[in-house]
């Protein structure tokens, strides 16, 4: 049975009972409006915990002055059914106020933020400044509110999950943060709440993008490290040839978010795509190993 829990005093109280049978727990956070690459996540959790928290949470800080908070989806209802089809056995949905007491909107707002340098400066670093220390500070927080053992992240926002992997490490936090495979629909786009800003033409655009990086990661998984600045240089242009309206970055980086540098094995490389499409910012990137030998 599902529980709802909406302070941070009942999830605390929930998560000591579930210690004291000796429970391992997974969590998965999300901002809610569920799809199928979330619940695949809770699915990796039950798998692999005795219980399973999911966080529901639209987080404010992490969102910038031009950005899409307001029209954020949010479909709580169907996200609870959603998950007790999944047998998750809570979510903790709090209001703004429980997670930020003090009226914080926006990251400048904040008291006390959490800021993990290097691996943000890179990709959707730059392009959005302040959102993952938006990010790692709900995050972290969230962390000592479940307590959990173990912590799910999907690879499409692969940034996202290589910075919180690097929090919890120079925390030294007793947390596992686990990488899960990006979710896709039959024609490849990965889903994400935000597919719900495309209209019908943009729709059939979108999955371009998916496929212009495995091109990109194939040629350099046959041809090696020399050819990545042409090949980025080619799915950009070949991006906006079908229709996109802005390509934000095609980059080259090693899963650790390191430069590709003379001597990178190619298995250790992704291609990491951002693009806008209508009111949507797509995001997707593909791993280089997937394709040697294919």
């Amino acid at each position: 049975m599902l529980r709802v829990l909406h302070t941070i005093e009942d999830v605390r109280e929930q998560t000591r009972e579930w210690r004291a049978a000796g429970s391992s727990i997974g969590c998965v956070m999300t901002m809610g409006a569920l799809h199928e690459g979330h619940l695949s996540l809770v699915d990796a959790a039950r798998r692999e915990c005795d219980k399973v928290v999911l966080t529901l949470f639209v987080n404010p800080i992490q969102f910038g002055p031009s950005e899409d908070f307001d029209r954020y989806p949010r479909t709580e209802e169907a996200d609870f059914r959603a998950l007790r089809d999944r047998e998750c056995d809570a979510v903790f949905a709090p209001a703004t106020e429980t997670i930020f007491p003090l009226g914080e909107r926006r990251i400048d707002q904040v008291r006390t933020k959490v800021v993990v340098r290097g691996l943000t400066d890179v990709l959707c670093g730059p392009r959005r400044p302040g959102h993952f220390d938006g990010v790692t500070t709900e995050v972290l927080k969230m962390l000592h509110i479940v307590d959990c053992d173990r912590t799910y992240w999907g690879e499409k926002d692969y940034q996202q999950y290589a910075v919180i992997r690097a929090m919890v490490e120079d925390q030294g936090l007793p947390v596992k943060v686990v990488p899960c495979p990006t979710m896709r629909d039959v024609d490849g786009l990965a889903l994400s709440s935000r597919n719900t800003y495309l209209d019908s033409g943009q729709r059939a655009i979108a999955p371009r993008l998916y496929a212009a990086l495995r091109r990109g990661a194939r040629r350099i998984a046959e041809q090696g490290i020399d050819v990545i600045g042409e090949t980025t240089k080619q799915i950009a242009e070949t991006l906006l040839a079908h229709g996109f309206d802005l390509v934000e970055y095609v980059e080259v980086y090693t899963g650790s978010l390191g430069p590709a540098v003379a001597g990178t094995p190619v298995e250790e490389l992704r291609v990491f795509g951002a693009v806008r499409l209508g009111g949507a910012r797509l995001l997707d990137n593909a791993a280089v190993a997937d394709e040697v030998g294919g």
